[in-house]
């Protein structure tokens, strides 16, 4: 449904609605009927939650994420920690195998520190694996990074990355459908990748065995006409099975990432700018060739980036030559 239906419905009603049970079926059928007649352990149960969990996007809602309107049935309502800002940026997708190989691990390592490096959003799961592994390395080259869990955001799953989620919540964004206490289920992870193949312009598969999740995640992604790619792996690769299938059924094959990043710079200027204004470079005046180093341009490639960066009018040209981020 567009936007437009959901924002049509009085807030209070939306409101009732989402918090009133954990079940999505429920839920939108008390949204489709503008539902008011709640029994009083209902009410009860939507004031408690509400109390418990203040901070959250809700459907409809002018904050609400516009990408996840692209989905059949979006989520109704997303609990966050974080900075939610980053919901509005150009933003990567990178997924993969809970077991992943020392190959699986240099590749989603290498990817996710470039593409931090370029100025887009990494978005992954906070599973053990890849998913870990993505976050990390966003978040140790000063990157910015969204996590979605499959459970409230008060419980650590898996319980190892309880200091990973609590930097994330410092330095990126975590975002939940499930309210504080409601523990991880089998379903619920499923229903967590849809939302990442949602908020993620483009989704890297780098490591998937046959039956993995992340494929899941991959299949999303083509619904929501996402552009999706996968990481080729050796024919004899157990762990690589599931990115080598996606291949052959039509996902985009990276095997250099120079050429990935060129595309992503190309589709996604800005997050260039994004990028200065993670280092704090906004309001300095940075020499041509400190930019071209910084992110690996070549000087043609740098010009037609600030001739972008000009007509969106968030650059000034210095009378010695040298750029200013606004």
């Amino acid at each position: 449904m567009e936007r437009s239906y959901y924002e049509s419905i009085a807030r209070e009603v939306r409101l009732k609605a989402v918090f009133h049970s954990m079940d999505h079926a429920r839920r939108h059928d008390s949204l489709l009927r503008a539902r008011t007649d709640y029994t009083k352990e209902e009410q009860s149960r939507i004031r408690k939650t509400m109390e418990e969990n203040r901070d959250y996007l809700l459907i409809g809602d002018e904050a609400y994420p516009e990408k996840l309107y692209d989905m059949s049935w979006p989520p109704l309502l997303l609990f966050y920690q974080g900075e939610v800002g980053l919901l509005k940026r150009p933003s990567v997708g990178i997924v993969g195998s809970r077991n992943n190989s020392y190959y699986g691990s240099r590749v989603t390592k290498e990817l996710a520190i470039s593409v931090a490096g370029t100025g887009g959003v990494i978005v992954s799961g906070g599973a053990r694996g890849v998913d870990s592994i993505a976050h990390r390395s966003t978040l140790s080259e000063s990157g910015k990074t969204i996590c979605i869990l499959g459970n409230g955001m008060d419980i650590s799953y898996p319980p190892e990355n309880s200091g990973l989620f609590a930097e994330i919540r410092e330095k990126g964004l975590i975002l939940s459908e499930y309210p504080r206490g409601y523990g991880p289920q089998k379903w619920t992870f499923p229903m967590r990748n849809r939302i990442i193949a949602a908020l993620s312009d483009v989704i890297i598969v780098t490591e998937a065995a046959e039956k993995s999740g992340s494929l899941h995640t991959a299949t999303f992604g083509e619904e929501y006409n996402r552009r999706v790619y996968a990481v080729p792996s050796g024919i004899f690769s157990e762990t690589g099975r599931g990115t080598n299938s996606l291949i052959e059924m039509g996902a985009r094959i990276l095997y250099r990432k120079e050429s990935f990043l060129e595309d992503f710079r190309a589709a996604f200027p800005l997050a260039l700018y994004y990028r200065i204004s993670d280092l704090g470079l906004l309001g300095v005046a940075l020499e041509r060739a400190a930019l071209q180093k910084l992110f690996s341009l070549t000087k043609e490639d740098l010009d037609s980036l600030l001739m972008r960066f000009r007509m969106a009018k968030v650059i000034g040209i210095e009378e010695d030559g040298r750029i200013t981020f606004l």
